[in-house]
């Protein structure tokens, strides 16, 4: 196994790290501890490393929401009401 920093890891993924950090937070997060990261040392205070292969695969399969679900903003409302309507 190749575990990767934070930051490698979100370079090899083509995102932002901040991304990569707040999609390990979420909810409905595609990245799973022990088998996509791990935390090094033995305190709390211990830096995050990525299982190169294994989170790859889990980013690659997670089932995106569509925006308009998770958007607050006036437009994407208005946007969905329009196509319900059917227009």
């Amino acid at each position: 196994m190749i575990w990767l920093t934070t930051t490698q890891m979100s370079e090899h993924l083509g995102i932002h790290k901040q991304t990569l950090l707040k999609l390990r937070r979420a909810d409905r997060s595609p990245f799973k501890e022990t088998r996509d990261f791990r935390w090094a040392g033995m305190t709390t205070a211990g830096r995050l490393q990525w299982n190169r292969d294994a989170a790859e695969l889990a980013f690659t399969r997670f089932k995106r929401i569509s925006p308009v679900t998770c958007e607050s903003f006036a437009a994407a409302r208005e946007s969905q009401a329009y196509e319900l309507a059917g227009a």
